[in-house]
């Protein structure tokens, strides 16, 4: 991997798949089992938001300290719920337009490093990409476990990049995302960022939010990839 060549993150829930809020349906599962709470999540914001943060703010808004024993513990009763769940038939599941084909484009470059961005724990990442198989196509990532704040994720996908020699600068590196969180955390360090409306935003909301490219699939990823034809 060149020093010049380019870092791509990929975002999952609304970017890549549509998992039917199986997510959701596991997080509520989760708390259910181990606290007897019902519907933890109702009310809690969860767009654009790692799984560590929506976890501690239900954690404080039922009166207990989001440890790091026990929001391990509720992880991973989650991400045994999560695949249950991906295990049972239901609707609104799908790999999102235009994604196989840009990842087999991707893939032709040998100076492009294809990561994720998520703010998925990273075995709920695999669980979630593995059902589509998807998940062997990313060789790296930053993940919901490494931080609370999205914020704090570019750095860890960034530093990950370059233990495996793609050593870019900030511009050279790109977050794809259908959220202004997705956006926020990539000009919070020099990155560029490409908003897809295939989630809960529209393209407006994402060109205002200060996206440099926003396409309404990633079925129309051309402004993106002559980006990465520039020296």
């Amino acid at each position: 991997m060149r020093s010049s060549s380019w870092v791509v993150l990929f975002d999952i829930d609304g970017t890549l798949i549509h998992s039917g809020r199986a997510g959701v349906r596991g997080m509520n599962a989760a708390f259910q089992r181990l606290y007897g709470v019902a519907d933890a999540l109702e009310g809690v914001a969860l767009a654009g938001r790692t799984d560590r943060a929506i976890v501690s703010q239900v954690f404080r808004a039922m009166g207990r300290e989001p440890t790091d024993a026990v929001v391990v513990a509720l992880r991973e009763a989650y991400l045994d719920a999560l695949a249950a769940e991906l295990g049972q038939p239901g609707p609104g599941r799908e790999i999102l337009p235009g994604v196989g084909a840009l990842l087999d484009e991707l893939e032709t470059r040998d100076d492009v490093a294809v990561g994720l961005l998520t703010g998925n724990f990273a075995r709920g990442a695999a669980i979630k990409l593995g059902h589509f198989g998807l998940w062997p196509r990313f060789g790296f990532g930053a993940f919901g476990d490494d931080h609370a704040d999205r914020r704090d994720l570019v750095p860890v996908a960034k530093a990950e990049a370059t233990r495996l020699g793609a050593v870019v600068p900030a511009e050279r590196v790109v977050v794809i995302g259908d959220t202004p969180a997705d956006i926020d955390c990539a000009r919070a360090h020099g990155a560029r960022s490409v908003g897809v409306a295939t989630g809960p935003f529209t393209r407006d909301q994402l060109a205002k939010a200060g996206a440099d490219v926003v396409c309404d699939t990633l079925a129309d990823s051309a402004a993106m990839l002559r980006w990465l034809s520039r020296d």
